[in-house]
C-alpha cells in the first residue's frame, strides 16, 4: 500500500504593479526630411500704411527690408508630420485700413499618445517676408530662429530661439523668453527685456536698456547715448565705447567690465572692473 504524501499547497498572490512609461515630447518646432511640406506665399499692398504686424508661429521668421517696393511680399513653406496637420496650416495676409496682418494660423496641439510614439506631431510655417524699409514692425514670434534686417522700427515678441536685429532706422523693442540676442546698427534707441541666453550688440545710435535680464553673458560696444541694465541675474556683462552714462542698478553673479564711458559709471562696487 502506497502511502501518498499531502503536498503543500503554495499560493501566490500578485502583487499590483505600476509602470510608468516616459515619454520624450520633442519640440513642435522641429523639422525632418520626411514632413509633407506645401508653399503658403501671399503679396499684400502696404501703400500707405503706418504698420506691419506679424504674428507667427514654429518655424524660423526672416522679415527683410527692401527699397522701391509698396507691398508685403510673403513666401512661406508649410512644413507637418501628416498630411491633414499641412492642409490646416494657414497664412492669413490682409489689409485693415491702414494696418498690414501677417498671421501663421495652425491646427490645435491636442495630440494622442500614439500620435506622439509615431512621431506624427509636428507642424511648422517657415516664412520670408519683404517689407518696405520705412513700415514700423508689430512682430510675435513662438519659436525659431528669427531675423529681421534693414527696416523701420521694431516691436518684438519672441519666446524661443534666437535671434537677431540689424540695421533698423528706427528704435527697437525686444521682450525675449530664451535664446541669444543679437542687435546691431540700430539707428535709435533699443530696449531689451530677456529670460535667457546671451545679448550681443553693437552701434546703437541712440540710448541702449536692458529692462530685466535673467541669465546670460551681455557684451555691448559703441552706445552713442546711455546705457543701462535696470536688473541683471548671472552672468558677466562688458561694455565698450560709451557715449553717454554707465549704470547697473542691479547685479547678481558675473563681473562687470568696461571701458571708454564718457558719462558717469554707476554699478554696484563690488562686480567693478575699469579696463581703461
Amino acid at each position: 500500500m502506497t502511502m501518498s504524501t499531502p503536498r503543500k499547497i503554495i499560493r501566490t498572490v500578485a502583487k499590483p504593479t505600476l509602470i510608468i512609461l516616459g515619454v520624450f515630447i520633442p519640440s513642435v518646432a522641429s523639422s525632418q526630411s520626411g514632413d509633407y511640406t506645401a508653399a503658403r506665399n501671399a503679396i499684400v499692398n502696404a501703400a500707405g500704411a503706418r504698420l506691419i504686424r506679424i504674428e507667427a508661429g514654429a518655424g524660423y521668421l526672416n522679415v527683410t527690408g527692401r527699397t522701391g517696393i509698396s507691398q508685403v511680399r510673403v513666401n512661406g513653406i508649410a512644413r507637418a508630420s501628416n498630411r491633414r496637420i499641412l492642409d490646416e496650416i494657414r497664412l492669413q495676409a490682409e489689409r485693415h485700413g491702414d494696418e498690414v496682418l501677417i498671421k501663421v494660423i495652425t491646427p490645435d496641439s491636442n495630440h494622442s499618445l500614439w500620435d506622439l510614439f509615431r512621431g506624427d506631431y509636428r507642424q511648422q510655417l517657415d516664412l520670408d517676408i519683404d517689407v518696405p524699409i520705412n513700415i514700423p514692425l508689430d512682430v510675435s514670434d513662438g519659436s525659431g530662429e528669427l531675423k529681421i534686417r534693414g527696416t523701420g522700427a521694431v516691436s518684438l515678441n519672441d519666446g524661443s530661439g534666437d535671434l537677431e536685429v540689424s540695421g533698423v532706422t528706427g528704435d527697437v523693442r525686444i521682450h525675449d523668453g530664451s535664446g541669444n540676442v543679437v542687435v546691431r546698427g540700430i539707428g535709435g534707441d533699443v530696449e531689451v527685456d530677456d529670460g535667457s541666453g546671451n545679448i550681443d550688440a553693437n552701434n546703437i545710435t541712440g540710448n541702449f536698456t536692458i529692462g530685466d535680464d535673467g541669465s546670460g553673458n551681455v557684451d555691448v560696444s559703441g552706445v552713442g547715448g546711455t546705457m543701462r541694465i535696470d536688473s541683471k541675474g548671472s552672468g558677466a556683462v562688458s561694455v565698450n565705447r560709451v557715449g553717454g552714462d554707465f549704470i547697473v542698478d542691479h547685479k547678481g553673479s558675473g563681473s562687470i567690465e568696461y571701458n571708454t564711458v564718457k558719462g558717469r559709471v554707476s554699478v554696484p562696487e563690488r562686480r567693478r572692473r575699469n579696463r581703461g
